[in-house]
């Protein structure tokens, strides 16, 4: 299980660009809207762009220091990273203000990641949708709710990390398998709201603002609505079971409509009654297995951090 602050936006205010210029190998990228040029650099795996005389930072903390971001990545580790990038960009920490910040929880799962994010429906009213396959790929692995100033995400991180890093066939088992990640990212205003009002490089990484972060996320999480049908079809005979899979499926209505129609209603009411009596019978063997695990596996992680 890992906690960690990974991708997150930085902006610098007021930047001598003569002082920065040389430092990071600034090179001209664009033309502003006054005619002055932009420019931009690479930190590692951080993307430097200098423009309007404010310097800006975005991309993975846990990836400029692991090289990845599914492995452990520390508290002491990410407060490391800042420091290293105060010293390579030669300002002080205090001058870094944090404008987004990504927060993320790998938890490696019994199952494949699709089965728990199949059962994740909504947060407070707002539903979660299925993530747009990654680039040349058909599958879904993920879903999301996208409010106004933050994010949530549920996705299979293991294959994220297959595709978007290109991992060759023979070097895949280096990779722990079922990760499924939790992710949150949020503005400076959802920072804000939950009382974090100044947040910079130097106050980032404090035990209060981590403590936040852990708060916010099982705030959030504890809101989250599930949709867990998975059930425990022991003891029960094959054609009741045959009968509950076809009484939940999509083409059920269209025999329900067959049956008052070319029928009689008296059939249709009939199969009505029936089907009624077999749901609540299985609604009674739900183990809600699924998500009872994934509640475990956060609770577990959380607790760990």
């Amino acid at each position: 299980f890992t906690l960690m602050i990974d991708r997150i936006t930085i902006y610098i205010k007021d930047v001598d660009f003569t002082l920065v210029e040389k430092r990071l190998g600034l090179t001209p990228s664009g033309i502003a809207k006054d005619s002055s040029f932009n420019y931009s650099a690479k930190i590692k795996n951080l993307k430097v762009n200098y423009r309007g005389r404010t310097l800006w930072i975005e991309g993975s903390l846990h990836k400029y220091a692991k090289k990845n971001n599914y492995s452990l990545f520390t508290y002491d580790e990410a407060r490391n990273v800042l420091y290293e990038l105060s010293d390579i960009i030669g300002i002080d920490l205090q001058y870094f203000i944090v404008t987004k910040i990504e927060l993320g929880l790998n938890m490696c799962m019994v199952y494949e990641p699709k089965k728990y994010i199949d059962i994740i429906h909504s947060y407070r009213h707002n539903r979660f949708y299925y993530m747009t396959p990654m680039a040349g790929t058909s599958k879904i692995r993920g879903c999301r709710c996208k409010l106004s100033e933050y994010e949530i995400k549920f996705y299979d991180k293991t294959f994220e990390v297959i595709h978007s890093d290109k991992v060759k066939v023979v070097d895949r088992d280096t990779i722990p398998i079922n990760i499924l990640r939790y992710e949150l990212a949020m503005s400076r205003k959802q920072l804000k709201s939950i009382g974090l009002k100044n947040v910079t490089g130097k106050n980032l990484l404090s035990p209060l603002h981590y403590t936040r972060f852990k708060r916010v996320m099982t705030q959030i999480y504890n809101k989250i609505v599930f949709n867990d049908d998975t059930i425990s079809y022991a003891g029960m005979l094959e054609d009741d079971v045959k009968r509950y899979i076809f009484a939940t499926s999509e083409n059920y209505d269209r025999y329900l409509a067959y049956l008052k129609e070319y029928v009689s209603e008296e059939a249709y009411k009939k199969e009505r009654r029936r089907t009624n009596i077999l749901l609540k019978r299985v609604d009674s063997l739900k183990t809600g297995k699924l998500k009872t695990e994934l509640k475990t596996k956060f609770q577990l992680a959380i607790s760990l951090i």
